[in-house]
C-alpha cells in the first residue's frame, strides 16, 4: 500500500513539473511561425503591399520565409537581414537606425555584414525570453514597421503574448 502511495505521489510531482516546464517557451514552433506568417500576409494584402517575410530563431537561423507575388527583389535579402539584426541586437531595427548615425553610440555598426538598419525587424519576446525575430520588407520603412507591429499584435491576441521589447527589463 505504501509503495503505491509513493508511486502516486511521484506521478503527481512529475505531472506538476511537466506542466511548469511546458508553459515556458524557449522557441517559436513551426506552427507559431506559420501563424505569424499568415498574419503578416493578411495585413500586407489588406494594405496592398507585396512583402517578403522572414522569421529567425533566437540563434539567428532562418526558420520560415515567404515572398508575395511582385515583392521587390531586394526585399528577399532585407527581410532576412532585418530578422537577423533584430534577434542579434535584441531590439527593433527601426531603433538601430538612429543609433548608427554619426556621433551616436553604435556608429559604424551599419558597416558590419548582415546588419540592417531599416525598420521592419522585430524581436519576439515572451515572458522575458527571446524566442526569435521577424523581418518584413517590401513597402516603405513605415509600412514595414506597421505590418510587423500589427503581425505581432494579431498573434498575441490569438495565441500567446509576443512583444518587440523585453518586458522583464522594464
Amino acid at each position: 500500500m505504501k509503495h503505491s502511495l509513493d508511486l502516486e505521489l511521484e506521478h503527481r510531482i512529475s505531472d506538476a513539473i511537466s506542466r511548469q516546464l511546458s508553459s515556458r517557451r524557449i522557441s517559436l514552433s513551426l506552427t507559431d511561425a506559420a501563424s505569424l506568417a499568415k498574419y503578416a500576409h493578411e495585413v500586407a494584402e489588406d494594405r496592398n503591399v507585396p512583402i517578403v517575410f522572414s522569421l529567425v530563431d533566437a540563434g539567428g537561423q532562418q526558420r520560415y520565409f515567404f515572398s508575395m507575388d511582385n515583392a521587390l527583389l531586394i526585399s528577399h535579402t532585407l527581410a532576412g537581414q532585418k530578422a537577423w539584426t533584430a534577434v542579434a541586437l535584441k531590439m527593433p531595427t527601426h531603433m538601430l537606425a538612429t543609433a548608427v548615425q554619426p556621433g551616436a553610440s553604435l556608429y559604424g555598426l551599419q558597416n558590419e555584414p548582415g546588419i540592417c538598419c531599416f525598420g521592419g525587424g522585430l524581436p519576439c519576446w515572451s515572458n522575458g525570453i527571446l524566442l526569435g525575430a521577424i523581418g518584413i520588407s517590401g513597402g516603405t520603412v513605415e509600412e514595414d514597421i506597421a505590418i510587423a507591429n500589427t503581425t505581432l499584435a494579431h498573434f498575441s491576441h490569438e495565441h500567446f503574448p509576443l512583444s518587440p521589447f523585453n518586458a522583464s527589463l522594464s
